[in-house]
């Protein structure tokens, strides 16, 4: 009876409920009139809603006192209560912080509608959360027009990034970094910025953006961020902590033959030879090799890896009031590699403030301390891939290290050996800081002085105990120490005016930066023992010892200007200049101006556009100018002197003796720019589509010049100005929303960017080579007018030779082996050398780029980013003793599918053979495509409710992550990975040589499981 009542009363109440429900209508538009398609409206509170229709119409039930929630991308949303009328209108205002993004550039900012340059902003929500030591690590396939390549997995060591191309022969191609508007120059080691520390991240690419930076701007540059508490609300500071730890595995493992395989592998090839010196055999090793019953199997790759960690802490703490912000932070960071005995532990200390002392006067600070610890990698892991063969053992009988080379009976290093008794690491302590204070001297007129410094201390610890093979003299130790010193002075007026429909912002500025660098040395061998170690070189041989020391010194002097003019928020113009006087040059020289003129034309202004309710962006753009690269070292202008000894009356002597000859006449490179822009936005940005194409043409190219050897110099080069080089591409970016309502949202960006180089000129030579004139297998890389930069060259490879009567065909009766690789023969002459080379590839890809996806339900969220490269090749420098090396050497799994006589006389994979009996030059073999797409990370996030987990009265804000890192690779390459950078060999022109791989430090898999609080 008690129930049946219940159920009645129940009954009643939801009667009442639904009889005062109404059907509530309405048109919702914005500030113009136009009606918005597509927006939501809401019963606050349930899960009752709507979407406006196409006209902006919409209907739905709610009762009296309902709170109906309107929401609409690129809008400020807005509450209405139900009252009695059915008819509600709703007129939506636009939020300008979301459609008109605020970006930094070159000595202010400027928003997005009003930008007249090519300019990539990567924000801190792309940045943070990922187990990185290194910002240039996070943003590879983030930007439009930026390629970043990992050099290797070595815990610290940076990408590689080029901003539209290589620009510079002897030059350097690194951008310009600045931080917090402090000048730190293209080698800014990012090892010393905590990632999560970044408020943001701009790239600047065109000339009008550049050229601000003068001769520095060459090569692009990088704009770094950090936080402050200015976008905060005032009151209460905001403590938040945020720690991580990741779990890391060697991805991409190389493969190679072990113990049986190698075996069965050499033994066959010792069929080819005549004897077993012919292998390097001794009486004592051939028989390890030809029974493989007495043969050691060591797996060496095993023993060297193990699984990597990573544990990150962050502290910040964060505020603001009507005077003053403030962020103060600071960072634990602690790495184990993935080889034994390899790793990063750092520490890192943040503080940023603004304070304002008048309505006219402020002056803030940021200031960055770093110190941190690098254990390098003690065992050379390409050297492990190709010579540390798999039937020599660690460990000899008497438990004594193995040395000996199995097969050759030399002495080589045991990786081993190294992990345990190698020391190697590096000290690095940097402070970075910058100071400044902005008067307004009268309405619209301010003036802005800022001084920074750079403060760089750099340790090396190296000592190498007497038992390791190399050391015949016993034990070696060495310390390098180099301190930088990099002092900025920059002054700059603004005058910014509104006057009804024009605007108009001018930036005039003087700055003044000196670099200093001292670097000293010590190093002795022969150490009694090995106790102290590099700690008292004293202890080693005196009469060996060795110590020296160096500096450097330049200066740069600049007068900068910009011209930013506005009509109507329709037609922009930005005029850019600066000119700048560098110390490297000799007298005449030491001064160039740098312009660029940059033009815009907001379409979407327009009265025939202004109505529009899908088109909410519509601009074109265009720039071109000027901008530089000094190219040189501090010295190079001028002669200097070089120390020398000789012998003299039968004893020698130390002497001096001209160390380089001036390089009279030498000029800035000059990279002349074009940039064509378009930027479209549909539905308040729902669709936003930015898209360039340029061109940059770099001349007056420093190029090394050989001297005759009457000159008597140590130097046998000298620099002129004498190339060029082009760069042409497109750049596009693509950012949706697919989905967006109360619960869900799914967001994606898209970025795709094609560079095409080519050499226009390298004055009379017909080539550079960038690699060493005694480079086994001839030089497979070189600079080649008409051709990309660079290039890889070598002998086309046609497979395997199947019969005598194909060897006579060609001619090289003096190669009288069938189943041997073949070459085609150009010139014909039947010797294959470098004068049959051909192009063969180059390491540019045709396109590269990145794609995310975020998708966001209620708390939880999951963000998928994909990086791909296609088109670039990649030469893989072990081919040679991987298809047919030397006997004493490693061999890939590939030769498994050799020409082996009356078993697979079809296959082109050369039979076996060490390389004195197959002819082995680098060729089309070496080359291998470096395609690959990368499921670069992939994060899965989970905002806490606090109210609803009962701890809104500790915390503020909580969220869990997991974070997976390279999770995924799709590629044909067979050497590990094919995210490789260079290779050099001799050439000094490492800025430009890349695309070598020989087995690098192996790159992680990386699980990662974080928490971040707010209290």
């Amino acid at each position: 009876m008690k129930l049946k009542r219940i159920l009645l009363l129940l009954l009643f109440f939801s009667m009442v409920s639904l009889q005062a429900q109404q059907v509530v209508s309405g048109t919702v538009t914005d500030e113009t009139g136009q009606p918005l398609p597509g927006v939501n409206v809401l019963v606050q509170g349930t899960a009752t809603g709507t979407v406006a229709d196409f006209d902006g119409n919409y209907s739905i039930k709610a009762a009296q006192g309902a709170v109906l929630e309107f929401s609409y991308l690129g809008f400020i949303a807005q509450n209405v209560t139900v009252g009695a009328s059915t008819t509600i209108d709703v007129v939506l205002q636009e939020d300008v912080s979301l459609l008109d993004e605020v970006v930094v550039i070159g000595y202010g900012t400027s928003t997005k509608k009003d930008l007249v340059s090519s300019v990539s902003s990567v924000k801190s929500d792309v940045l943070e959360n990922q187990p990185v030591a290194r910002v240039d690590q996070a943003l590879q396939g983030r930007a439009t027009g930026v390629e970043v390549t990992s050099n290797n997995g070595t815990p610290g060591t940076g990408a590689t990034i080029r901003i539209r191309g290589n620009s510079s022969i002897n030059g350097n191609n690194d951008p310009l970094y600045v931080v917090d508007g402090f000048i730190a120059g293209t080698g800014f080691n990012l090892n010393t910025i905590n990632v999560n520390d970044i408020e943001s991240v701009e790239i600047l690419k065109d000339a009008t953006a550049l050229s601000i930076y003068g001769t520095r701007g060459a090569s692009g540059v990088i704009l770094i961020t950090t936080k402050n508490g200015k976008g905060m609300a005032a009151g209460k500071p905001v403590i938040a902590i945020n720690h991580y730890q990741s779990m890391q595995e060697t991805a991409n493992r190389i493969n190679i033959l072990g113990g049986q395989d190698f075996i069965d592998y050499k033994n066959e090839s010792y069929q080819f030879v005549p004897g077993p010196d012919g292998f390097g055999f001794t009486d004592t090793t051939l028989p390890l090799v030809l029974d493989p019953e007495n043969t050691t199997t060591t797996d060496w790759l095993d023993l060297v890896e193990q699984p990597g960690t990573i544990s990150n802490t962050d502290l910040s703490i964060t505020g603001n009031s009507e005077n003053a912000n403030y962020f103060i932070s600071g960072n634990y960071y602690n790495q184990k590699g993935l080889l034994r005995g390899s790793g990063l532990e750092r520490v890192n200390f943040r503080t940023n403030v603004d304070v304002k002392i008048s309505d006219r006067f402020k002056t803030g600070i940021r200031t960055n301390l770093t110190h941190y610890k690098v254990e390098n990698n003690k065992v050379n892991y390409g050297n492990i891939v190709s010579s540390v063969l798999p039937i020599r053992p660690v460990y000899l009988e008497d438990g004594s290290f193995s040395f000996e080379n199995p097969i050759s009976a030399g002495l080589e290093r045991n990786p081993e050996a190294d992990i345990q008794l190698r020391v190697d690491h590096d000290l690095v302590t940097q402070i970075i800081t910058n100071a400044y204070a902005e008067y307004e001297i009268a309405k619209n007129l301010s003036f802005k002085s800022t001084f920074g410094a750079q403060l760089n201390y750099v340790k090396q610890n190296n000592y190498l105990p007497g038992i390791l093979p190399e050391r015949v003299n016993g034990g070696y130790g060495r310390i390098n120490t180099n301190f930088s010193k990099s002092i900025l002075n920059e002054n700059t007026l603004n005058y910014n005016v509104d006057l009804g429909d024009h605007s108009l912002k001018l930036l005039g500025g003087f700055t003044w930066q000196k670099d200093n660098n001292e670097s000293t040395f010590a190093e002795a061998d022969n150490f009694p023992n090995d106790v102290v170690q590099f700690n008292n070189l004293a202890l080693g041989d005196s009469e060996t010892a060795k110590v020296g020391s160096g500096y450097g010194q330049r200066t740069l002097t600049s007068f900068l200007g910009r011209v930013n003019y506005g009509y109507k928020s329709k037609y922009l113009l930005t005029l850019v200049g600066r000119y700048d006087g560098s110390s490297v040059f000799e007298e005449g020289n030491k001064y160039a101006f740098f312009p660029s003129v940059g033009a815009a034309w907001n379409v979407d202004e327009e009265d025939f556009m202004i109505d529009s309710n899908v088109i909410n962006r519509f601009k074109i753009r265009g720039s071109y100018g000027i901008v530089g690269e000094q190219g040189v070292a501090a010295y190079n202008s001028i002669a200097t002197y070089a120390n020398t000894t000789t012998v003299f009356n039968g004893t020698s002597v130390n002497g001096v003796l001209v160390g380089q000859v001036p390089s009279s006449g030498l000029t800035w490179e000059t990279t002349k720019q074009m940039d064509l822009g378009l930027e479209l936005g549909f539905w308040n940005n729902r669709i936003s589509f930015e898209a360039d194409y340029y061109k940059k043409t770099t001349e007056d190219l420093l190029l090394a010049v050989a001297l005759s050897g009457q000159v008597g110099a140590n130097s046998t080069t000298q620099l002129q100005n004498l190339g060029s080089v082009e760069n042409r591409g497109f750049e596009f970016g693509l950012n949706t929303i697919n989905i967006q309502n109360d619960n869900f949202t799914w967001e994606s960006n898209l970025s795709i960017s094609s560079n095409k180089s080519e050499i226009l000129e390298l004055d009379d030579q017909e080539y550079i080579s960038l690699q060493s004139t005694g480079n086994q297998g001839g030089n497979s890389a070189r600079l080649i007018v008409g051709e990309a930069m660079p290039t890889f060259v070598g002998a086309k490879y046609l497979g395997t030779y199947k019969t005598a009567e194909e060897i006579i065909a060609d001619g090289r009766e003096g190669v009288s082996f069938i189943g041997g690789p073949r070459f085609e023969d150009v010139n014909g002459d039947s010797n294959i050398n470098d004068e049959d080379f051909q192009v063969l590839g180059s390491p540019i890809p045709d396109f590269y780029g990145g794609f995310r996806n975020t998708f966001t339900y209620k708390n939880l969220s999951l963000d998928v980013f994909f990086h791909g490269s296609y088109g670039a090749e990649i030469f893989n420098t072990r081919t040679q003793t991987a298809y047919y090396g030397r006997g004493e050497q490693n061999v890939d799994p590939i030769v498994m599918e050799r020409w082996i006589a009356g078993v697979n006389e079809t296959s082109d994979i050369p039979r076996a053979g060490p390389s004195n009996s197959l002819f082995n030059p680098n060729s089309s073999l070496n080359i291998e495509d470096g395609s690959y797409l990368r499921l670069k990370t992939m994060t899965f996030n989970y905002n806490i409710p606090m109210e609803a987990k009962g701890l809104g009265n500790v915390f503020s804000a909580m969220n869990v992550y997991v974070t997976g890192t390279n999770l995924f690779l799709w590629s044909d390459f067979t050497l590990g990975d094919p995210e490789v950078n260079a290779f050099t060999a001799g050439s000094g022109l490492g800025s430009v040589s890349q695309g070598f791989a020989s087995g690098q430090y192996p790159y992680a898999k990386t699980i990662t499981l974080g928490v971040k609080v707010e209290f």
